[in-house]
């Protein structure tokens, strides 16, 4: 499949209200949604280790701004505002300089990029917000209320699923690797952007 580039969003969208759509969690392609994390954070300049599956498929986690490492990938996550701290410090070594509201965004759209690439696989296209209560879902409101961007979720999902449209060939790439193994290893190296 090979979906329509969607272009960028505008930047007024930063600060307005659209209808909010619903969407029940559902044991969806995990591979499919740890590629889409995976595409976007490289495509912001975020360093990005590896990502795995579980063997049944139902459980994954990437390795942005860390390795994965020996830990289960059914560990829960942090909470949310414990995630929007560490993020917002680790945002001046990846992108020194860059505005504390413009890091906070690029890692909302990282997490976004999950369950965006499923729906993008889907044939599925969105007119507003995609309200969902998973952990990606509830660490990007926690990252953009940290830089009073509460408004910015609809502006986020549209840039992910524009850098995934971009580059939906390494999506596909990336989750058909997870599939067969139930691992990705980066072979990129990462280096600062100036």
């Amino acid at each position: 499949m090979k979906p329509t580039i969607e272009p960028p969003p505008r930047d007024t969208l930063k600060r307005a209200l659209f209808a909010i759509h619903s969407w029940p969690l559902q044991a969806g392609d995990v591979a499919l949604h740890e590629a889409g994390h995976i595409v976007a954070a490289k495509a912001l300049g975020m360093p990005c280790h590896d990502a795995s599956i579980s063997p049944d498929g139902m459980a994954g986690r990437a390795g942005v701004l860390s390795p994965i490492g020996d830990s289960s990938i059914t560990n829960p996550p942090p909470a949310p505002d414990e995630v929007a701290r560490i993020y917002l410090q680790a945002a001046q070594l990846v992108w020194p300089g860059l505005p504390s509201a413009d890091a906070a965004l690029n890692f909302a759209v990282m997490l976004l990029a999950g369950a965006q690439s499923e729906l993008i696989a889907a044939g599925i296209r969105l007119s507003g917000e995609l309200r969902a209560h998973d952990p990606d879902h509830q660490q990007s409101r926690a990252i953009l209320a940290a830089t009073d961007q509460r408004l910015a979720m609809t502006w986020a999902q549209r840039q992910a699923r524009h850098l995934l449209t971009l580059h939906w060939a390494t999506v596909e790439s990336i989750a058909a690797e997870l599939r067969a193994t139930g691992t990705w290893t980066n072979s990129d190296e990462w280096e600062r952007q100036k």
